[in-house]
């Protein structure tokens, strides 16, 4: 199958610029008639065009002046043309003179996919209504890099800058281009770059058809069409998988030839048919569906050209990111989420909200993880239903089928001609939402941040949500963030009106994490939730015209920055690092850099901690900074930190990054110590020491010693070699892969890891109570590394639904490389704990009782508790021979199992990991790679300081 590509396609585009011209001078000196409107659509006969045409041709028959107006069908093809005319439609051909002529005298111009839904060349001057084909998860147009390709030119700035005006200059040309929802109508205005007011919410038209009528009537028209099309549907339940498309890639997730034959054996235990359908744009290879069983079937666009009528006898939809999801979820019908590229997917087209929201917090990864989810609904749908019901209520505004009649009405309004009575009242109000009729960002009585605002609206007897829900002291209201979330406290005020409350809320913006309070929330975006019993999460409100007018709101706060704005129908607060005014911005940040090149600084008693580019307080230089509090607590301990939400040590001096205070301290510390490289421009003073501790010993090759190492990264290792001092390792064997990676000749202290120490001394008990670990809960530690060609962690597993099938006493810790924390959000699910953002792994270590991982250096760390280790690997060719590669052989060394399946990993889970099998190797790695981890590594690091005067 050909499939569209953005660079391709944007190519053409650029190619046809002359013709364009050419149509823009004609559009100068031509006419426009409005006794004509033309229609088309990119997929022929179908998606909004087709109800659109035909209430258009009834409704809008004549002008104002009475004269009778023509809408004409523009076809793409022959079979297009003769199809639309048997329908007894005015049709001419698209291309040519006559397409040309008809467009270039529109007064209207009506298309579902883009200008070239219609004859491209004669569009300008036009009222152009964009109906567009589906609410968009995936960021479009302006809002994506992926759409601002150009072949075969390379991805540059200046050529993503090209197509970045191209895209603007057509977004401008859209008159027109109504949406189903306030929240769509924000995404809209920003891929397209089209003001707010040409966005009228009235419903999506192609959706109508999901709408009218009675239940069983649209159930039963969908079945005949479908079986018209690909044969008789059983009398079992019908799934169609619907994945989206690629850019010219193909699907990741279509089954192999035994992936076929499971889904075929799952059809037959429960009578269901699967029906596939390939995006028209896209590729995957479905031969073998067909072929593994008749209750695998085709339903491609060249079957069923338009999708959406059908959807209506679709029980249950499998698909990734597609936006058939939100069609579908009108119907009544239930979804399982696929998405085993969901981080590259993610990283390269990028997503309008985050999957967890999209997929209701579960997906699977493999069609093994789709055939568990499909049973688990066929046993109880309740958890898939309100996850339906949240993509409704989120994203469609209008249900009542009419939204056809809504748009005709806004284009006829538009153009000053008269609405003809059956299309009046059709602009009732939506449904009914919360409005937000006050917001404030103020202190609450101890000093610190809290939103307070005045919700009115908040359902009594039903939400629209969940019917039987009221609103109860149940109702959670939080501002929910990627990786935190804070619950407000709600109070009823009196009203009026018997079926609507009105509501007070106070919303704390700092939190507890992990057992320290008062923290600051991590710096990202937060949006505003209403949870009520039983029901999905929803974060549509609207806000009234005094509040949108105001907004946003700002506050400077000594943990945070924030500001709160409504947006998208909702409420979003931004969190920010506590910078002063003249410390934010990249212009700010070069004139304190060229302070501190320029200062002369003098020496302080002092430490200046950073961990993991400030992004948390661990590893080495968090057990240093324990052992110094101890030995020398007259020292000043200043932690580096990207914000007030990472807690620091009792009696540390927190430094937020790039502040004036971080730039001095940088300055006047007489050592410096990190466990990575420094980054920002450091220049170190006579005065000054860095230590550079590492945060691991290595299995995966470093710096110098990585595979196709480029000149320009060379030079960068070298350069952030110079400014290390010492180096520490956790033992021999590192010491001198240190000294090779980064061609390292000064002193490397061989004294065992500070963030071991704590496996020797530490308090599991309290450990288990601040993570939240049930007593005598078995605990498994899943902790792989960070991939170099992905941001977030990896999931091979589907770790969610891994969790469950885990024995019942087990407790699974997922945590993610500290390189991941800014991206992704915490995983949830039953028996499964997210610790990516828990400050120390070591402390994680103590409490594992079985560590799972893959070429992570915390299975040299583990190595000090003894307890069995098990490794999982199932992308260890790709990562060992195309990303990394090894300095030994891991399959030969390792002192636990190797595995690259889940059921093998399962398996051992379920039982002890081959623990005794395996405790000879384990000894030997002991002795080999942690043979100075005993509890006072930290001490010998700071007592070698002392000696030799690094601390004065």
């Amino acid at each position: 199958m050909a499939s569209f590509t953005f660079g391709a396609g944007n190519l053409l585009k650029l190619l046809r610029v002359p013709v364009y011209a050419l149509g823009a001078a004609a559009s100068v000196v031509v006419p426009r008639t409005p006794r004509l409107w033309v229609v088309g659509s990119g997929i022929g006969l179908g998606e909004g065009a087709v109800p659109f045409y035909e209430l258009a041709r009834a409704q809008a028959a004549t002008t104002a002046r009475g004269d009778r107006r023509r809408v004409v069908w523009l076809a793409s093809t022959d079979a297009e043309l003769e199809e639309a005319r048997a329908r007894g439609w005015d049709a001419l051909p698209k291309h040519g003179r006559r397409g040309f002529w008809a467009t270039l005298r529109a007064q209207v111009v009506v298309v579902t996919h883009g200008f070239g839904d219609a004859n491209r060349f004669g569009t300008r001057g036009a009222l152009v209504v964009q109906l567009w084909h589906g609410i968009p998860l995936k960021r479009l147009h302006l809002d994506t890099p992926a759409a601002l390709r150009l072949s075969p030119l390379p991805d540059h700035r200046l050529v993503r800058a090209l197509m970045r005006r191209a895209y603007s200059v057509a977004g401008r040309g859209i008159a027109l281009f109504p949406v189903a929802s306030e929240l769509v109508a924000g995404r809209i205005s920003s891929a397209f770059g089209v003001p707010r007011s040409r966005i009228p919410v009235t419903g999506d038209i192609r959706d109508d058809v999901l709408l009218r009528g009675e239940p069983d009537a649209r159930r039963a028209r969908a079945r005949a069409l479908i079986g018209d099309a690909a044969g008789p549907l059983g009398s079992g339940p019908v799934v169609l998988y619907a994945p989206t498309w690629r850019d010219g890639a193909p699907d990741p997730a279509a089954p192999d030839a035994d992936g076929w034959a499971e889904v075929a054996a799952w059809l037959d235990a429960h009578d269901a048919t699967l029906l596939i359908r390939s995006h028209p744009l896209g590729a995957g290879d479905y031969a073998d569906g067909p072929r593994a069983s008749p209750r695998i079937r085709m339903l491609g666009s060249d079957v069923v050209r338009d999708v959406t009528p059908a959807l209506s006898a679709i029980d249950t939809l499998v698909t990734d990111y597609s936006s058939i999801a939100y069609d579908h979820a009108l119907t009544g019908g239930t979804a399982v989420f696929l998405a085993p590229d969901l981080e590259q997917y993610a990283k390269k087209r990028g997503l309008y909200e985050a999957y967890r929201d999209f997929s209701g917090g579960d997906h699977a990864v493999d069609w093994a993880g789709v055939l568990t989810r499909l049973t688990a609904q066929r046993a109880d749908a309740s958890a898939a239903e309100r996850h339906r019901r949240h993509l409704v209520d989120e994203h469609v505004d209008h249900r009542d089928g009419r939204a056809a009649e809504r748009v005709l009405a806004a284009v006829l309004r538009r153009i000053g001609e008269h609405v003809p009575g059956s299309l009046e009242g059709v602009d009732a109000l939506p449904l009914p939402r919360p409005q937000l009729t006050e917001l404030e960002l103020g202190l609450d009585d101890a000093g610190q941040p809290e939103l307070r605002l005045a919700l009115e609206g908040l359902p009594t007897g039903g939400s629209g949500v969940d019917a039987d829900a009221g609103t109860t002291a149940e109702t959670v209201v939080r501002l929910e963030g990627a990786r935190a979330s804070v619950t407000g406290r709600l109070r009823s005020v009196d009203d009026d009106r018997a079926d609507r409350a009105g509501h007070l809320i106070r919303i704390p913006l700092t939190a507890e994490r992990w057992g320290r309070p008062g923290l600051a929330l991590p710096s990202g975006d937060y949006r505003l939730q209403l949870v009520l019993p039983g029901a999905s999460p929803s974060s549509r409100i609207t806000a009234s015209s005094a509040i949108a007018k105001a907004a946003p709101l700002r506050l400077e706060h000594a943990l945070e920055n924030l500001e709160v704005a409504p947006i998208d129908g909702g409420l979003r607060v931004r969190v920010t690092p506590p910078l002063a005014a003249d410390e934010r911005g990249r212009d700010a940040q070069r004139r304190l850099q060229t302070e501190y090149f320029r200062a002369i600084f003098r020496p302080d008693d002092a430490v200046f901690f950073e961990s993991f580019y400030a992004r948390t307080v661990a590893c080495n230089p968090a057990g240093i900074d324990r052992a110094l509090s101890r030995l020398r607590p007259e020292t000043t301990r200043y932690w580096s930190v990207a914000d007030a939400s990472v807690p620091v040590p009792d009696g540390a001096v927190r430094v937020i990054e790039g502040s004036r205070a971080w730039w001095r301290a940088r300055g006047s510390a007489r050592v410096l110590v990190v466990n990575d490289w420094l980054r920002k421009r450091f220049l170190r003073r006579r005065h000054q020491r860095v230590l550079q501790t590492w945060h691991g010993t290595m299995l995966k090759r470093l710096a110098l010693d990585r595979p196709g190492t480029g000149l320009r990264t060379r030079l960068a290792v070298r350069r952030e070699r110079d400014r290390w001092d010492v180096m520490l390792a956790q033992n021999d064997y590192a010491a001198g892969v240190f000294r090779r990676a980064y061609a390292f000749d000064g002193p490397v202290w061989e004294l065992g890891y500070p963030r071991n120490d704590v496996l020797v001394d530490g308090d599991a008990a309290e450990i288990r109570r601040r993570v939240g670990i049930p007593v005598g809960a078995r605990v498994v530690l899943y902790a792989p590394t960070w991939r170099d060609d992905r941001t977030e962690i990896v999931d091979y597993l589907d770790l969610s639904s891994f969790a469950e099938q885990l024995p019942d006493d087990t407790v699974l810790l997922v945590r993610g490389h500290s390189r991941t924390l800014p991206y992704g959000r915490d995983l949830r699910g039953d028996r499964l704990i997210d610790v990516t953002t828990y400050p120390d792994v070591a402390e994680l270590l103590l409490v594992a009782d079985i560590l799972v991982t893959d070429y992570s250096s915390v299975m040299f760390d583990f190595a000090a508790t003894g307890r069995p280790i098990v490794y999982f690997t199932p992308d260890l060719a790709h990562y060992s021979e195309d990303l990394r590669g090894f300095y030994f052989d891991l399959l030969a060394e390792a002192p636990g199992p190797v595995v690259q399946t889940r059921d093998e990993l399962l398996g051992l889970l379920s039982g002890d990991a081959r623990a005794d099998e395996f405790a000879e190797q384990r000894a030997r790695w002991r002795a080999r790679y942690a043979p100075d981890d005993d509890g006072h590594a930290g001490e010998r690091v700071v007592q070698r300081m002392l000696d030799e005067g690094m601390l004065g």
